[in-house]
């Protein structure tokens, strides 16, 4: 593209040039005619004689301007042509004897003007033949030098950190591609090695972890059912008991999103989302009914998505108990489908739901674990469904747009 800026500021001043060559021409011969009108008037010859384009004037006052040559451009009405065309201008004041004189000089511009067009016609054209050159010139070059960078973002776009294959990048003639993709396939390499590590701790945590909190709940359990044990050490017990479930509940949750995030969850399926809402809704009917909550549902409108059947009714149970945990006394819960849409709602005092509150440990209320909007987000975010909240009328809305 450099050469072509060059070209065309070369043209440009070439033109120029041209343009003031052709306008000193023009010049020099007015200046030639006007010296032949000036030599006829000293030699008596009458001004009728003069040709047709030699204006001359005899003035009778004296002028304070003798001598000066004025050049300008003006239109001059072709009786022939019957139009208007352009010239250049000559005009000076002589004294010739005790007279004086207005003299003016006219040369038609057409013939120059034609010239420029003419000139200009053959420059515009190896432009534009230029400027098609460099274009489709530089479209093959960079096709051809930037399609192993494109093969490379295409295997990178194809490659599943959970798979067991191994990344092949395919080799160049290029040597800063091969090193780019050196680099890729050592870094990936040890993604893939941190990954596996972090995958196989999360399981093995999650699973050791269970196996104690069992054990201390079972113990919890049997020790409550003593009729030895006093008020005052029941009260620790019952602690105790409490915080193994939360502690349990909580390594649940970890597990859960640990697997949403590295994908351990990938067989979908076509889900009635629907059905799905009205099978935890009857799950959940005796846990709303002793909360005094209400809940109504309107659900007519069928929604089918892909999607993996665990997961959805994860979603599912966890909107539902985040509607009956953080309503009000005697409140309502309303689900209702719209077009490819859940709204779930329920009546609350209005706080402040914003992006902060779907990371995890982020609870509006103390007696929340924290987990449950961190993993409505986690599986909206895995499947691209939208997640919208808003409050209206005393109604906390979550909206899921599939």
């Amino acid at each position: 593209m450099a050469s072509l800026l060059f070209f065309a500021v070369a043209g440009f001043i070439i033109l120029i040039n041209f343009n003031n060559v052709i306008d000193n021409d023009i010049n020099d011969f007015l200046v030639n005619r006007e010296e032949i009108a000036t030599t006829q008037l000293v030699n008596d010859i009458p001004i009728e004689a003069l040709n047709n384009y030699e204006q001359i004037i005899k003035i009778s006052t004296n002028q304070e301007e003798i001598d000066n040559l004025m050049f300008t451009d003006t239109i001059v009405y072709d009786i022939i042509d019957d139009e208007f065309h352009s010239y250049r201008k000559l005009n000076v004041i002589r004294k010739i004897g005790t007279a004086y004189y207005d003299i003016s000089i006219f040369k038609s511009l057409i013939e120059s003007n034609l010239l420029v067009v003419e000139i200009l016609k053959p420059m515009l054209m190896v432009f534009l033949g230029l400027l098609a050159f460099l274009i489709l010139g530089n479209l093959f070059i960079s096709r051809g030098l930037w399609r192993p960078f494109k093969e490379t973002l295409i295997t990178l776009k194809n490659y599943e950190l959970g798979s067991t294959q191994s990344i092949d990048f395919s080799k160049t003639n290029t040597q800063e591609f091969n090193q780019l993709n050196n680099m890729l396939n050592i870094m990936i390499e040890k993604i893939h090695y941190d990954y596996l590590n972090l995958k196989e701790f999360t399981e093995n945590a999650a699973h050791e972890i269970q196996t104690p909190l069992a054990i201390i709940r079972n113990k919890c359990e049997i020790l409550l059912q003593s009729e030895k044990l006093t008020d005052v050490e029941l009260k620790p017990l019952k602690s105790i008991y409490n915080s193994c479930l939360r502690l349990s509940k909580i390594n649940h949750g970890l597990t859960l999103l640990a697997k949403i995030e590295s994908g351990a969850y990938d067989n979908s399926e076509k889900i009635d989302i629907t059905e799905v809402v009205k099978s935890q809704v009857q799950h959940y009917i005796e846990v709303i009914e002793l909360n005094g909550l209400m809940i109504e549902t309107e659900l007519e409108q069928q929604i089918y998505f892909d999607i993996n059947p665990n997961l959805i009714e994860i979603l599912v149970s966890n909107l539902i108990r985040n509607a009956i945990k953080h309503n009000t006394a005697n409140g309502k819960i309303h689900i209702i489908t719209l077009q490819n849409c859940i709204r779930f709602s329920n009546s609350g005092n209005q706080s402040k739901i914003d992006t902060y509150q779907f990371r995890r440990f982020n609870r509006s209320n103390k007696n929340s674990l924290g987990l449950g909007l961190s993993i409505i987000n986690k599986i909206c975010l895995a499947y691209n469904i939208q997640l919208k909240y808003s409050y209206e009328n005393g109604l906390h809305n979550f909206d899921l747009n599939f």
